[in-house]
């Protein structure tokens, strides 16, 4: 199968590229210029530049392909690349640029928590995202919302791992018990792939979160093990006053976290739903595990 990946440059769209090459599949990988050296030389890939403010040459670049998987997303906004843009019109135009050039199959990355009464933009805008395509008659459309992706290249689980190893005490907002439901790259990358060649996939929207729930002090008890320190030393920083300076610097975008991160993470994201394990036959992995590899490499 011919298959168009938009987003495939990051941490999850290689996998999900090494995943379908290895399967046979033809993936056509839709990059702006510049950004194609991001991706790893699969056999079986090719790479054409995707303009999204142009609806024809959007179509022109989905020639020839049968299926499209859209990973485009951010989890921080810029004035020149606003959620909507990224996370609502993107898909749009790809979901309409499918119909013209007669592709029915269509899978979308989502986020877990965007259907929560969470006032952010980032959540508003990819459950925008999910509706645009929803609303695109005549497609053949599977969503999948994952929890916070582990894995080799991930940011949030390494960045997490460089504190532990460099910093004496690790600063947590907050208490620390609001729990998240980390997934493996791998097993979200199976999905996709797999949901390709699966009909009764069509037309559903799975979570897709890990097979434990874990505070955010467990999880960094977790990657201080698979770093080979017996513990980690916290200093919690009450919400009150975390908050304001958060607002006050978060507007600069070299401040690691904004005020709408605090808000999702405090809010917890989790989630007891596994039809994405059970209907697709997945066999999950866990966090420990899963980490202990990559983070023992990262360490040396």
């Amino acid at each position: 199968m011919n298959v168009a990946i938009a987003g495939g440059t990051g941490f999850i769209g290689k996998v999900i590229i090494k995943m379908l090459t290895e399967r046979n599949h033809h993936v056509v990988v839709l990059t702006r210029p510049g950004s194609a050296i991001k991706i790893a030389r699969f056999s079986g890939t090719e790479t054409r530049y995707t303009y999204y403010d142009t609806p024809s040459q959007v179509e022109k670049s989905l020639a020839d392909c049968q299926a499209i998987i859209n990973l485009v997303g951010i989890i921080r906004e810029t004035k020149d690349t606003p959620f909507e843009y990224v996370h609502n019109l993107i898909p749009s135009r790809l979901a309409t640029a499918a119909l013209e050039v007669g592709i029915k199959r269509f899978l979308q990355m989502s986020a877990l928590g965007v259907d929560s009464a969470l006032d952010v933009d980032y959540m508003l805008t990819k459950k925008q995202g999910e509706n645009a395509i929803k609303k695109t008659s005549g497609l053949e459309w599977t969503i999948f919302r994952p929890s916070i992706v582990f894995g080799p290249d991930d940011m949030f689980v390494n960045m997490l791992a460089r504190m532990i190893k460099l910093l004496p005490v690790i600063p947590v907002i907050g208490d620390g018990t609001y729990r998240l439901q980390p997934v493996s790259v791998f097993n979200v990358a199976e999905g996709f792939v797999k949901s390709l060649v699966m009909p009764k996939t069509i037309g559903k929207t799975y979570d897709v979160a890990g097979p434990d729930k874990y505070s955010f002090n467990k999880l960094l008890d977790i990657i201080a093990i698979a770093l080979g320190k017996k513990r980690v030393r916290k200093f919690h920083q009450p919400l009150p006053l975390v908050k304001p300076v958060v607002k006050f610097f978060g507007r600069f975008q070299s401040f690691p976290i904004t005020t709408d991160q605090i808000k999702m993470l405090c809010a917890e994201n989790v989630t007891d739903n596994d039809s994405f394990f059970k209907e697709l036959d997945i066999v999950p992995i866990d966090f420990a595990s899963g980490i202990k590899e990559y983070i023992e490499k990262s360490s040396r």
